[in-house]
């Protein structure tokens, strides 16, 4: 009788030890695994942009000035796809873009447009302005964080955006003159853009996908004109 209970004691425990190793087999690789599990870090909300502008297409005549240049502020929602790398953000952005250069947009009493070319002319600052409201969507990526809670970020972005705003403004030594609601100009944009870097400032680019100038004086000159921007945005 001892020996029977000691056999099937055997048994019974072999068999045990069975299925905890089939149970390690199937399920080991599921429950040590779980530190290689990418857990999304939380994505940015906040997004400002500061760029120089290239304008391309743009008359031979036109001379850029050195402090041409856009900024921009986003306010972004994200979601994540699942665990992994990868999340989609949308939200609304504001941007004010100033061309700084050579040509002088003039709006006379009679709201008549002219254009003139200050190539020679002493003054201090000329600029025209375009200000957008815009809609913004982003395909982002981000790598595993470091031990300094740094990843590596890519987003690919697009936007279209509606003009709150378009102005002139001129400053000589001898008075400074500032024209509203100057008509030509685009009422719309639309392009593409990139962010890439690690940690809270990264590259930015900016391409523009529709003419600037629509109508107006400026249009038989501009009207292939597009806008880019090349700087640097802060994430937070």
């Amino acid at each position: 009788m001892i020996v029977v209970l000691y056999l099937h004691c055997m048994i019974k425990t072999t068999r045990i030890a069975s299925l905890y190793v089939w149970a390690l087999v199937f399920l080991g690789p599921i429950l040590f695994a779980q530190n290689d599990v990418f857990y999304p870090e939380p994505g940015e909300g906040f997004t400002f942009n500061s760029s120089a502008l290239v304008l391309m297409g743009a008359p031979s005549s036109y001379a850029a000035g050195l402090k041409a240049n856009s900024q921009e502020i986003q306010l972004l929602r994200e979601n994540h796809i699942g665990l992994s790398h990868f999340a989609v953000a949308y939200g609304l952005g504001y941007s004010g873009h100033y061309y700084h250069g050579n040509l002088h947009v003039h709006i006379d009493p009679d709201g008549t447009q002219t254009i003139e070319d200050l190539t020679g002319v002493s003054y201090e600052s000329n600029r025209f302005v375009l200000e957008f409201a815009d809609a913004v969507f982003e395909l982002r990526y981000r790598s595993k964080s470091n031990n300094k809670g740094r990843y590596t970020r890519f987003y690919v972005g697009a936007l279209a955006g509606y003009r709150t705003d378009a102005y002139s403004y001129f400053k000589s030594p001898d008075y400074r003159v500032k024209f509203y609601n100057i008509d030509g100009f685009n009422r719309y944009r639309y392009g593409a853009y990139v962010k890439a870097g690690r940690g809270p400032l990264n590259l930015y680019g900016y391409c523009g996908m529709n003419p600037l100038v629509v109508s107006g004086p400026m249009l038989s000159e501009w009207s292939t004109t597009t806008s880019a921007n090349v700087g640097l945005s802060i994430t937070l």
